[in-house]
């Protein structure tokens, strides 16, 4: 019965699960790792099962403890959720902070336009944007982890405590200073590989996720500028000859103020989806729900 169970241990085992190590879930919990492992052994012992294995200097969790981590994460997190849930919500006089995960890209291009309506119709409420990187695993984790309400990627996440749902599509483009030395008309394929490039260093749009997006080998980009933010790479090209390839969207809010010319890419290349997730603990909850139209209306915006 579960009243025979000390549920205690389940926060430790799912903090060792979700981070990896016993030293991590220690520093997260406030506990030493001495004090973690006994926890875990009690458990093992509850459960009668093995639950780690050792491989080197860490632990290994075995088939059992990864079968039984699908259904103790959503459990606690559902917990978590429920406790913290303010079921009436309105958002004219709501005093909630609310934080969106999610690529800085989404900074640039989602939070003004969300701060703009919340100063409306929400004044109290406050909204951040928490930057990660985009990749299959970080959502469910920061989700799980209450590090974030929602999160916007590019990647669809398959996990069984989090709904996502496809908002839109970003089309790619190419930018470069209206005065450019060098071109004066529509920018040809042999002409955009023989140009200098800026690049993003992180995944979103950067090389990694260039590569992905065509089907055909392409000629390797001469890279003669990195950064972070892809409004530094855009106004490093208002002002060089260097290229810089971008969002659409973001080249429609910025070109004319950076004086920028846009052109299409000389090459078929996807679009890069954006969904919205967030934890299936919350999707009755109404502040989040609120939110999550805000965003999404924000995004289907052409």
């Amino acid at each position: 019965m579960l009243r025979d169970y000390d549920l205690n241990l389940l926060t430790v085992f799912d903090a060792v699960m979700t981070l990896g190590a016993v030293g991590k879930a220690a520093d997260k919990l406030n506990m030493t790792s001495a004090a973690v492992s006994q926890n875990l052994s009690r458990l093992r012992e509850q459960v009668g099962e093995p639950l780690f294995v050792r491989q080197g200097r860490g632990l290994q969790p075995t088939q059992y403890a990864l079968n039984m981590h699908k259904h103790v994460s959503e459990g606690l997190s559902a917990i978590r959720f429920g406790l913290e849930t303010n079921a009436s919500f309105d958002p004219a006089t709501s005093t909630r902070e609310f934080v969106i995960g999610g690529h800085a890209y989404f900074d640039l291009v989602v939070l003004p336009q969300l701060l703009q309506k919340l100063s409306d119709i929400a004044p109290n409420i406050t909204v951040n944007l928490r930057p990660y990187e985009d990749n299959h695993f970080t959502p469910s984790q920061v989700l799980s982890e209450r590090e974030a309400d929602l999160f916007l990627s590019s990647l669809p996440v398959s996990h069984p405590s989090v709904i996502t749902s496809q908002v839109t599509e970003e089309a790619l483009v190419v930018v470069f200073a209206k005065n450019h030395p060098r071109i004066k008309g529509e920018l040809t394929f042999q002409q955009f590989f023989a140009e200098k490039h800026t690049a993003l260093t992180s995944r979103r749009f950067g090389n990694y996720m260039f590569s992905n997006l065509v089907d055909q080998p392409l000629p390797a980009r001469k890279v003669h500028y990195q950064s972070d933010s892809m409004l530094n790479l855009m106004a490093t090209a208002s002002v060089t000859d260097l290229l810089c390839f971008t969002p659409k969207r973001l080249a429609d809010m910025w070109a004319e103020k950076l004086g920028l010319t846009i052109q299409p890419l000389p090459f078929s290349i996807r679009p890069v989806p954006t969904f919205v997730c967030w934890h299936k603990a919350k999707q009755h909850d109404e502040g989040l729900i609120w939110l999550r139209d805000l965003v999404e209306d924000i995004l289907n915006q052409k």
